[in-house]
């Protein structure tokens, strides 16, 4: 397994993780919408905006269709888990946990 294959595999589990968080508490997207938020305040216009514009779409969907766009085998999915305001339902630790496990694979 090459090191991007590596990425997509700890992007991927860690969207599962983060999806099963908002699963059981569902008012966890809250500091979603506000990291996507502060990343469009910070960084002005980038490369990243069609696919933040998206992720605001989906942050407004159920959890289904935030599942299906993000966990999706394809580049679309891959994109989007890649610029993904879902990381502040992870803790480091666990980021770290989920890389060993890529890598290892």
């Amino acid at each position: 397994m090459n090191r991007q294959q590596q990425i997509d595999k700890f992007l991927l589990a860690a969207h599962r993780l983060a999806l099963s968080r908002l699963r059981a508490e569902p008012a966890r997207i809250e500091p979603v919408r506000a990291q996507l938020a502060r990343w469009r305040v910070q960084s002005g216009s980038t490369r990243s905006d069609a696919y933040w514009d998206q992720w605001q779409v989906l942050l407004s969907a159920d959890l289904e269709e935030i599942e299906r766009e993000v966990c999706a085998d394809d580049q679309h999915g891959a994109v989007l888990r890649s610029v993904s305001p879902m990381s502040t339902l992870i803790t480091q630790s666990e980021r770290a946990v989920l890389l060993r496990e890529a890598r290892a694979a």
